[in-house]
């Protein structure tokens, strides 16, 4: 470190300005905290890929009173999902008005229009500062505050702080830096995706193509989840397993793109006309399973991916880190108050709200992954029938989508589970 090292100081340094941090910071910047976002991003350009708003993230919009911009930008409501065998016969439509959130639908955007929004209310506070190209590199802790390094422009630069928030992702060097435990480890399967874009006169495409239904496919060893964004964008995830590209292209790209239209006819012309016409044309999407003993020490605390990645079969990794800033707010405003430093005692609130939350979604998700990614046909019989039985049992349903909402975790019972199964049976024969 060299004399000319650039000193600043702030109440809040947050690295990676992921929902989770952005979110924070427009809960508290009219509290008039003075906070510094470092993000290494050159901006939050387009990655076209779509995620799910649950009824959770829309009210913490509500709250924010920035709902209404993200219903202004191109987006998809979805009221329903459907859930379907390999060979498209439905098992099962899960409706959001069974559940029990203020909102009876998700929305499903491109994830950097939602980022900008919460950016741009964030510009109308001078104490609220975001750097992208900035490289979040170290942190030291002592009773007269924290100091973040990071490196912009070739410089290296020093803030004072009174805390340090994670929101660096499920590889987060926070974490790393702070040695905070638990599990941080792979599935064993991860997903491709590419996102596809209709030509403005889709009037020739085959209607399921052109259709903006949300629908998962899951057969032996495979899903496929097809929904759309906008009007005129779709994205797809593809069950990748073992992680195993060379396996799975054995036979080509146009094997793997004819299997998918018979699932979704005119899928194939689509994505060729978007250029998908080699594996590396599609984007392998890694599923990291993130669950620490705790997410606070003195001086630095974690949110969203760097403290609970989570597996998308439960679709709340953007959700869970709103909710994680919702919830940490009026706690650290509280405990910048008191002292130079945030210290740990004053962050168990925080963790004893949120921990056994993430931790139900975790035991939820890798049930989920051990029957939804199953090649056993034993398995998948007893799926089906299950996901059919859940159709017909209004209460079973409930208990799903209000789950899925993020307002509550309603998991089903061994009771529930049999039932179901019963029902899908007697449904069958």
């Amino acid at each position: 470190m060299t004399a000319e090292t650039r000193i600043e100081a702030f109440d809040i340094v947050i690295s990676g300005a992921g929902i989770g941090a952005l979110t924070l910071a427009n809960y508290l910047a009219p509290l008039g905290f003075r906070i510094l976002i470092l993000d290494r991003r050159p901006g939050f350009d387009p990655v076209y890929r779509g995620e799910l708003v649950q009824p959770l993230g829309l009210s913490i919009l509500e709250e924010l009173s920035l709902l209404d911009e993200l219903l202004a930008c191109p987006h998809t409501l979805y009221r329903s999902f459907d859930f379907l065998d390999e060979r498209g016969r439905l098992l099962m439509r899960s409706s959001y008005e069974r559940g029990e959130a203020p909102f009876p639908y998700a929305l499903a955007i491109e994830p950097h229009q939602m980022d900008q929004i919460l950016a741009k209310n964030l510009s109308s506070f001078p104490h609220v500062v975001l750097r992208h190209e900035s490289d979040f590199t170290g942190y030291t802790v002592d009773r007269g505050g924290a100091i973040a390094t990071y490196e912009r422009g070739g410089e290296t630069r020093q803030v004072l702080a009174r805390v340090i928030i994670g929101d660096d992702g499920r590889h987060s060097r926070i974490r790393e830096l702070s040695k905070l435990t638990g599990t941080v480890a792979p599935y064993q399967d991860s997903y491709l995706g590419a996102s596809l874009l209709l030509p403005e006169d889709a009037s020739r495409l085959p209607e399921p193509v052109r259709d903006t239904a949300g629908r998962y496919f899951i057969g032996p060893r495979s899903i496929f989840f097809f929904f759309s964004v906008s009007e005129r964008r779709r994205f797809f995830l593809l069950l990748l397993p073992d992680r195993n590209q060379e396996t799975f292209f054995a036979g080509g790209i146009d094997k793997v793109l004819a299997m998918l239209d018979r699932q979704v006819p005119g899928f194939a012309d689509l994505a060729r006309l978007n250029g998908v016409d080699s594996p590396e044309t599609l984007v392998e999407l890694p599923v990291w399973k993130v669950d620490l003993d705790q997410w606070c020490t003195d001086g630095v605390i974690l949110i969203g991916d760097a403290a609970h990645a989570m597996n998308p079969h439960v679709a709340q990794g953007r959700n869970q880190a709103m909710e994680d800033a919702r919830v940490l707010a009026p706690i650290l405003s509280k405990a910048l108050l008191s002292g130079s430093l945030v210290l740990r005692d004053s962050m168990v609130e925080y963790e004893k709200k949120r921990l056994p939350v993430t931790r139900a979604l975790h035991r939820l998700a890798d049930e989920m992954t051990l029957v939804w990614n199953t090649g056993n046909p034993f398995i998948v019989k007893v799926r089906e029938a299950t996901f059919r039985g859940i159709g017909r049992i209004p209460a079973l349903e409930r208990k799903i989508v209000t789950t899925i909402s993020g307002m509550k975790v309603t998991p089903l019972t061994s009771l529930d589970k049999l039932r179901a199964l019963g029902t899908g049976l007697i449904s069958r024969s």
